[in-house]
């Protein structure tokens, strides 16, 4: 849930940014928004297309609408299994960062990519239950048909080379949607509309409640007990404003239909519409150990809402919706108000479930190779215990205002500065799909970039620091459109960013956009459409959520995702000089009185004043009771905690379905790579796989002639490279030259510790290089190596105002996410006592970066030659002729594009030497280890305006040589998914509580999200090594953590994924037969490899150090209980 105001079952707007580019919820979640990096399963984002800030390695999104992810905290993991690599964004890059709304498109936005076109799928064969003949690429084809259901439509979704068939079964109304495709990684997934009516969180805690044992899976938590042992390659829940998800994914068939049935059983038949200990422990619960005791509250989404309505940009969200929907049900938050939440009883729960969660309400998905009558057999099994019944979900029109308004709000912050937005709703009607499309492009023309005309606009005006917002989101029945500022000095400024948005749009009515920007949105949103890069997430579950945004509310699912007749109709009307774009900004924004602008001011008092009020409240409740009404709140306490540390009984465990060893590919996957000596001691790195026709180039130089001073500022660098314009081209062109002419260019690094292969690698033995990834279609390779040497050798990097303005907005971007994701930010603190590598991370995108930006933007501000200095010579380092190894070139492509286009890279590869910066004296390579200062050993805290915390605990449990065997990560992922997920989230409250081992480093970290405690939860830690020393495992109980992690390393991957992985493996020094060899020790770990995991930690609890990032009030109370204190730093 890290948006504006979503839930995770972040419930506001769900998150606008290209699908895929998004990610969906991460497959431990239930309850949640998109978010990028992360992270589905985590906080709500808000549902605009996402500003990212890119400096310091970190993306922010904000979008404006809540979804909340059910039931896992964003974990804190690296790309594809690699340590160390931190992210910069720039242009669209690969990594996504511009937002698509729109029908057929909306769907894409969340893919993103770009590419060429997708071939059709072969058709699959029926089984017996009968067929109907279709005509398919030619070939009567047949369709399978069933009698317990009528066939709706068939069609061929040509764009994905797919063929639908839209079902609704006889007995309840249910509609079905099959989609046929040959791909392997199978999706489920099953809908119902829930619109709420007030803000108790009701479809959010029973998204998560709901997979807490159902009719036939008897035990506690089936979604737990699937986390551990299952080979899924998506598993979640989420829930919208108005609509809650539940989504499987898995490339193994018996997988997939068992957690398909766990699924359907548990949302039509769950524990917990008889049990209300489940809405005490998912939802809210007092709690009370001892009759004296303070009263407080617990409850897992109660502490996740806590978490959410601690960022400002989530609280801005709450007020923008309210002001924008106050008629209907947007206007409430789904994922629940913490202050409404304890309003909610066990009745309204139980009749919220039985008026939504029945087969007439529901719209059920189905996607990839499995038989069609499988899938259809199976969901009658389960259908047909009801019967149709009038469901009235109907998600009501907010009619539009006839003026517009403005509205105040505040946030907790010490010192801090205002926020201010300007928003619409945009239409009170449906809208035709090709208008959808076209707001698409409209949102790239105006947000989707640092060069958009908006965007740039507002962060040219000097009036804020970070822009907020994306243009149009079309996430919901009704679109909104949202554009501001944050960091703003004052509250009239407020009306100053208003006027700024007026009168940009005002001009872009009146003059329109250039030929050369409609061109650059045009082909990066076909680009995107065409190449369907879902990165690591199931293809098909991104189908599923595009066909929903029209769907839940009566449209055909297959129209949502299609796109090429409207694109061609588009294209001609822009053809002819028609001004598309200029009518539906009159019509839709400027004559559109139904605007909201939002002004948010800090208040010094907010955080505790809560904090008393809540407090206070407690008291007063309490001193309400009567001694057996005490005593009631204790006995309830003690069995709801005794219930949940109480194990599932051996016949519970039996009900559950289970894979076997013998399900499991014994073999490591293997990424095909060649590496080869090019000219002037260039390595050409290559992965010949099919990728549809895109190139995928990877360029990276060693960064390790940089000082350690340098390496502060390499983040800025990289934004300036294709953020600043080059002395050929200007910002605007430059941008728009690389979205015309790729599918996205952008600059990160990666930098990691060093091993041979599975020891942990010296602490000083660090590789870090400076990566340029770009993708194209074939035709355009010459021209993206000529972008690629222009932004290298020409950017601009004296330009003083771009580097003011990305520095402001890394400031405000990592101020915002220390708030929302502090064990991401506890993590790397934590590591950064150990290794060189990690220190340096935490250096660059770490906590301290904070304050390293801050002294950035002053001396920018105050000295700019200083920096711009500093920037010159980072280049002539990089791009030095001279050293060894200075740049490595990665292609991942068909086999045939590979050797077809060898020629055009090794002139490339000339080129460069020839016009490479430096004299001919090679530049030293730096010791990093000697100039970078670990961080201090110890307790420390970092102080923030927040009622939760994220508590860190961890050491070096392997040190340098040693090696390890693949047993700690069946290890690691058995104590995440049981004895933290029971103590630290189940009993503790905490959203998240897990647990990380790095291989590389040998550093073992305990981590928690949005956690009610502390010190409990510390104590918890410890008592995690006692655990497993003294563990008794069963084989089935072992077997069960094999699979779950076997399940985890084979998670899929796009191609330019595996590309990139396959590198940075290669650069760490891990080989294949290393990665086999971990795998054996998985498939061959014993209870004994447990025990002596156990009693290591045993030997390190006394050494570990904790970094948490928590509330004040929270280590007044920690260091009051605890012998070891924290030495306590405020961030904000």
């Amino acid at each position: 849930r890290s948006h504006r105001q979503g839930h995770s079952t972040p419930g506001r707007r769900p998150p606008r940014t290209p699908l895929a580019s998004r990610r969906p919820p991460t497959r431990r979640g239930t309850c949640s928004f998109f978010l990028p990096y992360l992270m589905f399963r985590q906080p709500r984002h808000r549902g605009h297309p996402a500003a990212f800030a890119s400096v310091g390695g970190l993306a922010l999104s904000l979008s404006l609408i809540g979804v909340y992810f059910a039931r896992s905290a964003p974990r804190v993991g690296r790309p594809v299994m690699v340590r160390g690599f931190s992210v910069g964004t720039a242009n669209g890059a690969t990594t996504g960062t511009t937002y698509l709304a729109g029908r057929g498109a909306r769907f894409a936005r969340r893919v993103g990519g770009g590419g060429s076109g997708v071939s059709p799928a072969q058709c699959m064969s029926t089984g017996n239950v009968g067929s109907t003949a279709v005509a398919r690429e030619g070939v009567a084809t047949p369709v399978v048909t069933h009698e317990a259901y009528d066939i709706v439509k068939v069609d061929e979704l040509s764009e994905y080379g797919a063929r639908t068939t839209l079902f609704k079964h006889k007995k309840t109304g249910a509609e079905v949607l099959s989609v046929e495709k040959d791909d392997e990684n199978k999706v489920f997934g099953i809908v119902f509309r829930t619109p709420p009516t007030d803000s108790t969180g009701i479809p959010h805690i029973l998204e998560h409640s709901v997979l807490c044992g159902s009719r036939k899976y008897k035990v506690k938590e089936p979604f737990t007990e699937l986390m551990k042992s299952s080979l899924n390659t998506f598993l979640n829940a989420f829930t919208y404003p108005d609509r809650t998800c539940y989504p499987v994914a898995s490339q193994n068939l018996k997988d997939f239909y068992n957690l398909v049935n766990v699924y359907l059983d548990a949302v039509f038949f769950p524990r917990a519409i008889s049990d209300p200990q489940v809405l005490a422990q998912e939802g809210w619960h007092f709690e009370l150990d001892n009759e004296e005791d303070p009263l407080t509250r617990k409850g897992v989404v109660l502490n996740e809402m806590k978490g959410v309505y601690s960022q400002p940009d989530n609280i801005m969200g709450k007020v923008e919706m309210e002001s924008l929907f106050p008629d209907i049900t947007y206007g409430v938050d789904s994922g629940g108000d913490p202050k409404v939440i304890p309003s909610l009883t066990f009745e309204q729960f139980k009749e919220f479930h039985a008026d939504n969660y029945h087969p007439s309400n529901a719209r059920v998905y189905f996607y990839g190779d499995d038989p069609v009558e499988e899938r259809l057999n199976l969901l009658d099994s389960y259908l047909s215990e009801f019967s149709e019944r009038k469901v009235d979900t109907t998600v009501k029109w907010q009619p539009l205002m006839d003026k517009p308004k403005t509205v105040k709000g505040a946030f907790p912050a010490k010192e801090g500065k205002y926020m201010a937005s300007v928003n619409w709703v945009v239409h009170d009607e449906p809208m035709d799909s090709e208008e959808y499309l076209a707001t698409s492009i409209i949102s790239h023309l105006l947000m989707g970039n640092s060069a958009a005309v908006l965007r740039k606009a507002l962060t040219d005006s000097g009036l804020g620091e970070q822009v907020l917002g994306g243009a149009f989101d079309s996430t919901l029945q009704q679109m909104v459109f949202s554009a501001g500022l944050k960091g703003l000095q004052d509250e009239e400024s407020s009306k100053k960013v208003e006027d700024l948005v007026i009168s940009t749009l005002e001009t872009c009515a009146e003059k329109g956009f250039s030929e050369a920007a409609v061109a650059a949105s045009i082909n990066t949103i076909e680009f995107r459409l065409r190449e369907f890069n879902t990165g690591g997430y199931p293809k098909g579950l991104m189908l599923m959520l595009g066909a929903l945004e029209g769907w839940i509310y009566g449209r055909d699912p297959v129209d949502e995702l299609r796109f090429e007749a409207d694109l061609a109709s588009l294209k001609a009307k822009l053809a002819k000089k028609e001004p598309v774009f200029e009518n539906i900004i009159k019509k839709r924004l400027l004559k559109n009185q139904h605007r909201v602008t939002v002004t948010m001011s800090p208040d010094a008092n907010m955080e505790a004043e809560d904090l008393k009020s809540e407090t206070e409240e407690l008291e007063k409740l309490k001193s309400q009771f009567n001694p057996e009404e005490v005593k009631k709140v204790v006995e309830e306490t003690e069995a709801l905690k005794a219930a949940q540390a109480a194990e599932d009984p051996p016949e519970a465990m039996a009900t559950m379905p289970t894979l076997n060893l013998a399900d499991i590919e014994k073999k490591e996957r293997e990424i095909p790579i060649k590496v080869t000596d090019a000219a002037e001691g260039t390595k050409v790195v290559t992965h010949p796989m099919s990728t549809s026709g895109i190139m995928y180039m990877d360029l990276a130089l060693n960064l390790d002639a940089l000082e350690v001073e340098d390496l502060k500022y390499l983040s800025l660098f990289e934004r300036l490279l294709t953020e600043a314009g080059t002395e050929d081209k200007g910002f605007e062109e430059l941008t728009q030259y690389i979205n015309t002419h790729t599918g996205g260019l952008g600059v990160s690094h990666i930098l990691s510790q060093k091993t041979t292969g599975n020891t942990v690698g010296k602490p000083e033995d660090v590789m870090g290089y400076l990566t340029l990834r770009a993708k194209c279609v074939p035709e355009k390779i010459d021209t993206m190596l000529d972008i690629t040497k222009e932004v290298l050798l020409k950017a601009k990097l004296d330009n003083k105002q771009r580097a003011i303005e990305m520095l402001k907005e890394a400031k405000a971007g990592m101020e915002a996410a220390v708030v929302g994701s502090g064990h991401r930010y506890a993590a790397s603190r934590l590591s950064a006592r150990f290794t060189t590598a990690d220190a340096l991370g935490e250096l660059m995108s770490g906590i301290s970066t904070i304050e390293s930006v801050k002294e950035m933007l002053k001396t920018a501000e105050e000295d700019w030659p200083t920096i711009q200095s500093r920037l010159e010579s980072i280049r002539s380092k990089l791009l030095h002729t001279k050293g060894d190894k200075k740049m490595i070139i990665n292609l991942t492509a068909d086999e045939s594009l590979l050797e077809s286009s060898s020629g055009t890279f090794t002139k490339f590869i000339t080129d460069m030497h020839q016009n490479a910066v430096g004299d001919d004296k090679a530049p030293a390579k730096h010791d990093w280890s000697s100039e970078v200062k670990m961080a201090d050993r110890g307790f420390e805290g970092f102080s923030v305006p927040t009622q939760v915390n994220y508590v860190g605990f961890g050491e070096q449990l392997y040190k340098p040589g040693e090696t390890i065997s693949g047993a700690a990560q069946v290890i690691s992922k058995f104590l995440s998914t049981g004895f933290l997920w029971d103590n630290v989230r189940v009993i503790g409250g905490a959203y998240g509580g897990f647990c990380g081992f790095d291989p590389v480093s040998g550093v073992f970290r305990f981590l928690s999200y949005r956690d009610p405690n502390l010190a409990k939860t510390l104590d918890n830690y410890k008592a995690a090594a006692d655990y497993l020393a003294n563990l008794d495992l069963t084989q089935e109980e072992l077997e069960k953590a094999i699979i779950g992690t076997i399940g985890d390393i084979d998670s899929p991957m796009s191609p330019d994924q595996k590309g990139f992985a396959s590198l940075t493996r290669w650069l760490i020094g891990r080989e294949q037969k290393d990665l086999q060899k971990r795998r054996d020790q998985i498939l061959a770990t014993s209870a004994e490899d447990f025990r002596e995991f156990g009693r290591r930690l045993q030997a390190l609890n006394k050494e570990a150090d904790a970094v948490v990032v928590g509330s004040a009030a929270a280590f007044d109370a920690a260091n009051k209980e605890m012998d070891t204190q924290f030495e306590i730093k405020e961030v904000l």
